[in-house]
């Protein structure tokens, strides 16, 4: 009889513990959150609210950058570059002028000199290019000490004669080319912006 009482109460014990089982159930983890425990063996993170008594406080870090300074355009405006007075020619002096490239062709303007009449800019030509030359053409502003133009002109400060190769300027070889003349008033200084315009080579 005592068996018959004591089997009773595991089964009403078991039944009970089912029935617990059988609903969901929701416990708290030590961070704070809530897990639902379903009874088919599965769980989920019940979804938090807003309020600080039961959320968890998470520390947040954010990071900081420098920020790139915007330039107003209104501070730093392009500054407006006017026509350049060009290179300066002094009469009296022994230094060269100006030394001007293109394909592989030096021209170097020497000091100038002033006579009768006549302002004389001599040239010294270099072939650096591995094909010979037959012929180089500048163009020349000439201004005063204003700035203003005097005279524009062009010049062929090297010129072969054609189908001449002995009159060709060779790769790797220096010449005197001819001069840049220009019949002015003389002073004791001007200025010219110059560019070789053509290299004919062969």
């Amino acid at each position: 009889m005592l068996k018959k009482t004591q089997l009773c109460g595991i089964v009403i014990a078991l039944i009970a513990s089912s029935s617990v089982w059988a609903a969901d159930q929701t416990i708290t983890l030590k961070d704070g959150r809530q897990v639902i425990l379903h009874d088919n063996f599965t769980w989920q993170y019940k979804a938090q609210t807003n309020n600080s008594a039961t959320s968890p406080t998470l520390k947040t870090t954010t990071a900081t950058a420098t920020a790139i300074p915007v330039i107003a355009t209104s501070a730093v405006a392009i500054p407006i570059i006017s026509a350049p007075k060009g290179v300066d020619v002094e009469l009296g002096t022994t230094k060269a002028i100006q030394q001007l490239s293109d394909s592989g062709m030096d021209v170097l303007l020497t000091a100038a000199h002033y006579e009768n009449g006549t302002l004389i800019i001599p040239t010294m030509m270099t072939n650096q290019s591995s094909k010979s030359v037959v012929n180089v053409t500048m163009k020349v502003r000439l201004s005063n000490s204003d700035g203003q133009t005097i005279t524009t002109d062009e010049f062929t400060v090297w010129r072969s004669i054609n189908r001449m190769p002995d009159t060709y300027f060779r790769p790797k070889t220096q010449h005197q080319g001819k001069p840049i003349t220009f019949d002015v008033p003389k002073a004791e200084r001007y200025f010219i912006d110059a560019e070789i315009t053509d290299v004919d080579m062969r």
